[in-house]
């Protein structure tokens, strides 16, 4: 058992997995062992009765075979279901197999079987593919896709090497044609094991029964997805690349192939052992590397090892060559280019790929299988054939040529692979939540553009006048023409607007226009908002005319504009006036003095704020506080605390308090601390906290969310909001000891799942709020519109979801701490997370005595009311922690939950 869980973890498999992993290998294994036959059995009669030098036109056939193919796999899988699809599949490459070898001895030195023969493995190839990443696409999200692509697919690469050496093994007492038998044997027995491969699909994952998504998709769609969608676009280019190098260097191999070797047998057993040790190879690879080498090296380093690679070893052979004329060289040379690449794409390039794809929704992550399998694998075989076919001499094979040719396409693919990255990140954004924002810089200065813009303003409605007054309002043009439009608009919306970005704008070549509209009468509606906008533009303009308006709203205006002089000129007539204003006039004008006094910051009508701050009249009382809120004194604050403590109403406090700003903290954290940030009124002022934005409240709350974990919720949205700049070392020491907290919660999850489920699922809640905290910590490292999207993707907490929000964390923050974020948070099972934990973490067996008694007295973490009420709850009926002196203690808490649940207790003893 402990060496099966070593292999398991050792290839990132988890124990949950094992079971659907074990029969994909298995069902992967005899259908590529049956290909494995079937294509060294063609290769074999095809180079053995013609040249190499047709497999151009093989490349061109295979190309329109696999048009044909994809088009009939598009129209089935729309009408049949997935497992009814996979069983067409499997039955349809043996019958195909074993119709070929039933057709040899009438056709075999015929042209037309000969390309066919070939051409077909290639169908069949795909058919394969596309049923079995299809499949696998559907049931793997993001994050198993990069732990179990290599490894499920690995199945394909013993089949392989089974079948080459089979091959090597038998053809010399069957012959060549006779492995064709064999094939369709093995492929038969890929049959038996789809019941059971499917019952286990069902099982764990019912989506695939019940949400059909098809794995091939119209010409229309595909040509959508490839314009529509950059990540499809660049994967699409990587493929072709990657493939094109593959076909021209397997055509030269061929060649060198076809000139060595002249006897069937010769060619089956060169082939058989040459395939069967580069599948060997190839195995060790994807087991013991590729399924970890994104996690290790990132993803855009482990797409550019292929290339990398490939091109020291081509370079490499053609300058050694040259140089010391080792032309005899050659075959080893190319033999050895065609073991890598083989190795490589079937290793690393291919699985990383369709992994990079893992974030798009499934119907796009299907669309982007068919066009790497379907459409650019065949396109490919049609540019490449056409290529070989008009450029080859048929007498001269210049492979030296070709290989420049390999080099050059080596650098084309490097390029696009160093590029995807960031279209995989971007993907991963738009995974969680999709909607994007584009914006881009515009300039318009063309005439006839401007007028159409301006007829908008003109004759528009609300909504396209608005617009194209904030479109231009950048603009370095002549807007002169607009602002009349917008003035004479007959939305107020848009007049309203205008006259913001003339005062936004400082356009003082509009004054004259504006003072003439303050004296129209058709413009009355504006006149409150015009004094503003032209005071601020004339400082010197009289406002005299304007104080005794009928119009409150312009008296107020005009005295605001006018008072700040006044004061420095004539105090005492400023003073006159606001107490008119205060004592004798109605109450919109008195509303109006308070705020002109708070405005201006008039710290002498302090005692008359407060003296309104008690007025029966609920508006007048409201401009009391926000005028008291610009003068910010001792008493004032005072007054306010103590309207916000003894009145439910508090909604105007609150703001009159963060109008204040930092100045008021120090009075509000005994509020909060006092009631140990339980309560309606704490939650309000932890907010406050984060809106006012300062070092001093990121202290406060940052030091609260460790101690009290009594709304968390508030705290950590307080912290959001707060821009003060963090020191990333700490915060790194904060998450670790959160994770580390996290790892032991788990372990008590798993010990209480089957005896207290209760306290589990308090459990799970409490280990929900950590996850929280640390996306805080996170979002120092992360800005803050990605760190929302992790959030939503995590409480959306779906299989997907959940994977692309993880995959984002460490796309942005690659490190031991998230790796450990990730598997705590992943959506396994609980057993699975603890199994791999152990590996790193020791787990010492706890009582249930124990647990109870960390808990509640917050053994190295504070938790939360809720899981200490129901860890209270469930000792009911436990002699030895159920006695008065242990629970008496908790009737005392400042928590209600907790006092209730501790007095049930008591009173049920």
């Amino acid at each position: 058992m402990n060496i099966r869980r070593s292999i398991l973890n050792f290839i990132l498999v988890r124990e949950s997995e094992s079971k659907l992993v074990q029969l994909l290998f298995i069902f992967e294994f005899f259908q590529g062992s049956a290909i494995a036959l079937f294509f060294t059995s063609a290769i074999s009669i095809f180079l053995l009765h013609t040249s190499a030098i047709n497999i151009p036109q093989v490349y061109i056939l295979s190309a329109f075979l696999l048009w044909i193919t994809g088009l009939l796999y598009h129209k089935l899988e729309h009408s049949l279901s997935l497992k009814k699809l996979i069983y067409l599949i499997v039955i349809f490459n043996t019958v195909f197999i074993l119709l070929f070898r039933l057709l040899y001895h009438f056709y075999n030195l015929d042209t037309w079987y000969l390309y066919l023969v070939l051409g077909v493995f290639n169908v069949l190839y795909l058919l394969n593919n596309l049923e079995f990443w299809g499949l696998a696409a559907q049931i793997f999200d993001v994050r198993q896709s990069k732990r179990l692509f290599g490894v499920i697919s690995s199945g394909d690469i013993p089949a392989k090497m089974v079948g080459y050496f089979s091959a090597y093994l038998i053809s010399p007492f069957i012959g060549t044609e006779n492995l064709l038998f064999v094939a369709a044997a093995l492929s038969f027995t890929a049959l038996l094991f789809l019941n059971s491969l499917f019952k286990n699909i069902y099982q764990n994952n019912p989506q695939v029964h019940s949400k059909k998504a098809h794995a091939t998709h119209s010409v229309k769609n595909i040509q959508a997805a490839l314009s529509g969608d950059r990540l499809i676009r660049k994967i699409a280019i990587i493929s072709f690349f990657s493939f094109s190098i593959f076909l021209i260097a397997n055509f030269i191999f061929y060649g060198y192939v076809k000139s060595a070797f002249k006897t069937d047998q010769s060619l089956v057993s060169f082939f058989a052992v040459f395939f069967g040790i580069t599948r060997l190879v190839t195995l060790i690879l994807k087991i013991f590397i590729a399924n970890k080498l994104v996690d290790l090296i990132g993803l855009r380093n482990a797409l550019m090892v292929s290339p990398i690679i490939l091109f020291i070893i081509s370079f490499s052979g053609v300058f050694l060559i040259n140089q010391f004329d080792l032309q005899h060289f050659s075959f080893y040379f190319f033999g050895v280019l065609i073991v890598i690449i083989d190795v490589l794409r079937s290793a690393i390039q291919t699985p990383v790929l369709l992994a990079t794809l893992q974030p798009l929704p499934v119907q796009q992550r299907l669309k982007g299988h068919t066009i790497i399998k379907g459409l650019m694998d065949p396109f490919a075989f049609l540019l490449v054939g056409v290529f070989l076919y008009f450029s080859i001499d048929v007498n001269n094979l210049n492979f030296e040529y070709l290989n420049y040719c390999i080099i050059l396409l080596i650098l084309a693919w490097a390029y696009f692979n160093w590029s995807v990255e960031k279209d995989y990140l971007n993907t991963l954004h738009t995974a969680i939540r999709n909607r994007s924002f584009t914006s881009r810089d515009i300039e318009i200065s063309d005439k006839d553009t401007l007028n159409f813009l301006l007829d908008k303003v003109t004759k528009g409605n609300e909504t396209e006048a608005i617009s194209v007054l904030k479109l231009l309002s950048g603009q370095a043009i002549d807007k002169t023409s607009f602002y009349e439009a917008g003035l004479n608009h007959y939305s107020e919306h848009v007049q309203t607007l205008t006259l913001e970005i003339i005062q936004q704008d400082a356009e003082i070549s509009m004054l004259p226009l504006l003072k003439a509209y303050l004296y129209d009468e058709t413009k009355a509606n504006l006149t409150a908002k015009l004094i503003l906008v032209i005071s601020s533009l004339d400082k010197d303009f009289e406002m005299s005319a304007f104080m005794h308006h009928s119009n409150p709203n312009v008296v107020f205006n005009a005295t605001l504009s006018t008072l700040p002089d006044l004061i420095k000129k004539n105090p005492e007539e400023a003073e006159s006036i606001l107490y008119n204003q205060l004592h004798f006039s109605s109450k919109k004008n008195k509303i109006n003095a308070l705020k002109i006094i708070g405005n201006l910051k008039i710290v002498k009508f302090e005692y008359k704020v407060v003296e309104m701050m008690f007025h029966s009249d609920e508006e007048i009382k409201y401009a009391a506080r926000m005028a008291g809120a610009g003068l910010a004194t001792m008493p004032i604050i005072h007054k306010l605390l103590d309207d916000y403590v003894h009145e439910k109403k508090d909604n105007d406090i609150i703001e009159a308090l963060g109008l204040i700003g930092n100045d008021i903290i120090e009075h509000v954290i005994p509020l909060i601390i006092r009631a140990e940030c339980h309560g309606a009124k704490s939650r309000k002022l932890i907010t406050l906290l984060g809106k006012i934005n300062t070092n001093s409240s990121l202290i406060f709350l940052e030091g609260v969310l460790k101690k009290y974990p009594e709304n968390v919720d508030a705290i950590l949205s307080s912290l959001h909001q707060i821009s003060v700049t963090r020191n990333k070392d700490k915060n790194y020491e904060e998450i670790n000891k959160l994770l580390r907290i996290a790892v032991l919660i788990l372990f008590k999850i798993k010990f209480t799942q089957q005896t207290n489920v209760i306290v589990s699922k308090a459990l799970v809640l409490e280990l929900n709020i950590i996850r929280d905290k640390c996306l805080y910590w996170f979002s120092t490292f992360i800005d803050k519109d990605t760190i929302q999207k992790i959030k939503t993707g995590l409480m959306l907490n779906t299989k997907d979801t959940n994977a692309n929000a993880l995959e984002l964390i460490q796309m942005e923050i690659n490190n031991e701490v998230t790796a450990l974020f990730a598997l705590i948070y992943e959506n396994s099972s609980v057993e699975d997370k603890c199994l791999q934990l152990e590996i790193n973490y020791k787990y010492r067996i706890i009582s249930e005595d124990t647990l109870v008694k960390n808990t509640l007295f917050d053994v190295n973490y504070c938790y939360s009311n809720w899981l200490k009420a129901c860890v209270l709850y469930t000792i009911k009926g436990k002699n030895n922690l159920l006695s008065n002196e242990f629970i008496k203690p908790f009737t005392e808490s400042k928590s209600e939950l907790i006092k209730n649940t501790a007095a049930y207790l008591m009173a049920d003893e």
